[in-house]
């Protein structure tokens, strides 16, 4: 018979390790705030704007540290509002989009 022994569980990859740091990074600049550098301002404001979304959602989900997110957003809310462009850009995409999806339903006509 094979001695079968447990592998063990392998560390996530560099980019997994990278990814838990920085939520934990974020999360105690949260914890801190607003006892925290115009740096480390930059650096969540950054995180909420180009952060993924799930991970965003589930730093406001947590109890310990929503309302200082809330406070934060509404600090600097003209540094998180989106720019005119990139409102006109995503509007022409979905312009764009109708014309496309029009044109198909009438081929199908």
């Amino acid at each position: 018979m094979i001695d079968q022994q447990p592998v063990p569980a392998l560390p996530g990859t560099p980019d997994e390790q990278d990814d838990t740091a920085r939520k934990q990074r974020v999360k105690a600049l949260f914890r801190r705030y607003p006892d925290i550098t115009s740096e480390e301002r930059r650096a969540l404001t950054d995180y909420l704007k180009s952060g993924p979304l799930l991970e965003i959602g589930l730093l406001k989900g947590d109890e310990t540290i929503r309302y200082k997110i809330a406070a934060f957003e509404q600090e600097q809310a003209k540094a998180l509002s989106h720019a005119p462009k990139e409102i006109a850009v995503l509007l022409v995409i979905f312009v764009l989009l109708a014309v496309v999806c029009s044109a198909l339903w009438d081929m199908g006509a």
